[in-house]
């Protein structure tokens, strides 16, 4: 029995998958210019000609790769999309930023140890500065709602306390638990929203 379009779809979305998966890990183990077309499709096992009918370069493997690593992310913030964090949203972010990374550690480290590269931060980080910029406004804004008196002091120390807590849990989860970080971290947050304004 014929395939079905159906079918099809759901191979070329694994064959696709399958090839930015690779990519990332020769990417981090490697590094982004070390590594070409070539090995991307001998290590997953699939034709250099198969590689090229879903990506024209290398290049837009990372670009595809970079974006929903973004992606994944930003689209936890603001969740109704209304342009006004509360305190609820802003605890939603944090603990499913957690649970995101948290359900796939291998991946996430592989994708902080490739946007570490120079050439990677250097030329695709510009991309996403709008956007990071309406995340960073719109904390500034609930800080301020909620008493703050130094809401750019706040936003610095809850910005540092997720990202450190996160990398230090990628990268050495067995001391460093994620559920353990995430409740520590939320509380952490919790703590500099109440106090903010004394």
């Amino acid at each position: 029995m014929p395939r079905t379009e159906k079918q099809f779809e759901q191979i070329r979305k694994e064959k696709k998958e399958l090839i930015k998966q690779t990519a990332l890990e020769l990417f981090a183990e490697n590094g982004f210019h070390a590594t070409s077309i070539n090995q991307i499709a001998k290590k997953a096992g699939i034709s250099k000609g198969l590689t090229y009918n879903y990506f024209a370069s290398k290049n837009d493997i990372l670009k595809e790769i970079i974006d929903e690593g973004f992606h994944q992310i930003h689209d936890l913030f603001d969740p109704n999309h209304d342009g006004i964090l509360t305190e609820e949203e802003l605890i939603f972010f944090v603990e499913k930023t957690f649970d995101t990374v948290g359900s796939n550690l291998r991946h996430w480290k592989l994708f902080f140890t490739l946007m570490l590269q120079p050439i990677v931060s250097e030329n695709f980080s510009y991309q996403y500065i709008d956007a990071s910029k309406v995340m960073l406004k719109m904390m500034h804004d609930f800080l301020v709602s909620k008493g703050s008196k130094d809401p750019e002091g706040d936003m610095l120390m809850i910005n540092s306390m997720i990202e450190g807590a996160l990398l230090y849990s990628i990268v050495t989860p067995e001391l460093f638990p994620i559920d353990l970080v995430k409740k520590k971290i939320t509380n952490g947050v919790l703590r500099i929203i109440k106090y903010s304004n004394s």
